[in-house]
């Protein structure tokens, strides 16, 4: 079973949101139209000071951003296996 590391503190959750933000950003995160990830994630917030209100985020939400920093450290899936 892999170890999935969870965040501590909130800098280490404003980081993986920030990741999120940026993988959609550059378009290398897409999504279903109708499935709900998309609403969630125009629903955060920031704050005056420019930090990511955590009220904002919804579960959808974090489990996105949890996912967009965990997919690096894996092994490359068996869709891009060619025959």
């Amino acid at each position: 079973m892999a170890f999935f590391d969870t965040p501590v503190t909130r800098a280490d959750f404003e980081e993986r949101v920030g990741v999120l933000a940026e993988l959609c950003r550059t378009g290398r995160m897409r999504f279903v139209e109708g499935v709900g990830g998309l609403e969630s994630l125009t629903r955060v917030r920031c704050l005056p000071n420019g930090r990511v209100d955590l009220l904002s985020i919804d579960e959808s939400a974090r489990l996105q951003a949890n996912m967009a920093h965990q997919m690096p450290k894996f092994s490359p899936s068996l869709a891009s296996y060619e025959d």
